[in-house]
């Protein structure tokens, strides 16, 4: 899509999750589960993803403290998530449903909506900016294959793999805000986890959109997003009303 567009003064700047924010985190994980173990469990594969994410956040604080080798970290995620439909998996197992995983990963591409966020902001010279989660080399080759060189410099993607800090941890944030020169109180972050990305980006002083098109319940009784929207579709016109 083309917009017409002009240079603007922008009074925000924008950083974006990667992980189920800019291309379907799903994808990967249903089809190694419809190969290895849907014929062992009936169980809703949106529901086993939802959790896996869930425990993905904790087995990374985990590793964070020290508490766990990262050579362990994703059979112990898939190991909670398929015990909680009572479906014991070995090692070799999660090996193999990791490989297919990582593998399904090198092929994903990113949501048509978000193409059209970060060409408008291209075009319109926005200051934009990547936060995500994950090790340095597996974030990395995410960004090549959904080709964010396009829009990002090196400069301008940050990994907590890297920069020493997972989010929610407010410095992984305030890592952002210090080498880019974001005032935080004009900064909004966009991202699809609301423990890791909204409450984070909150208790940094930033400003959030919780793209929320998995319908997850928001797990405070008192949300505390700025903005939420369940279609990514929503994004780009949500995004001009913020200049």
């Amino acid at each position: 899509m083309i917009f017409m567009v002009t240079s603007v003064d922008s009074n925000i700047y924008l950083v974006f999750d990667i992980d189920d924010t800019m291309y379907d985190l799903m994808a990967p994980f249903k089809k190694a589960h419809d190969h290895l173990f849907a014929g062992r469990v009936n169980a809703d594969t949106t529901e086993l993803f939802k959790k896996s994410r869930i425990y993905s956040d904790i087995i990374l604080e985990r590793e964070k403290n020290g508490e766990i080798p990262s050579t362990d970290s994703f059979h112990e995620r898939l190991r909670m998530t398929y015990q909680d439909v009572r479906l014991k998996i070995t090692r070799e197992e999660s090996a193999l449903f990791e490989a297919e995983y990582r593998y399904y990963q090198t092929k994903i591409e990113m949501f048509d909506f978000m193409r059209d966020v970060l060409d408008y902001c291209k075009e319109a010279r926005l200051p934009i900016a990547v936060l995500t989660n994950g090790s340095y080399k597996g974030q990395w080759k995410k960004t090549e294959a959904l080709n964010l060189q396009s829009w990002f410099s090196p400069e301008q993607i940050f990994i907590s793999g890297e920069i020493g800090y997972h989010k929610p941890d407010v410095r992984a944030f305030q890592a952002v805000s210090e080498r880019m020169h974001f005032l935080p109180e004009q900064t909004w972050y966009v991202g699809d986890t609301y423990e890791s990305d909204i409450i984070g980006a909150s208790q940094a002083g930033w400003h959030t959109i919780w793209l929320n098109h998995r319908m997850r319940a928001c797990p405070e009784e008192n949300c505390i997003a700025d903005k939420e929207i369940h279609e990514g579709i929503f994004l780009l016109p949500l995004i001009k009303t913020l200049l």
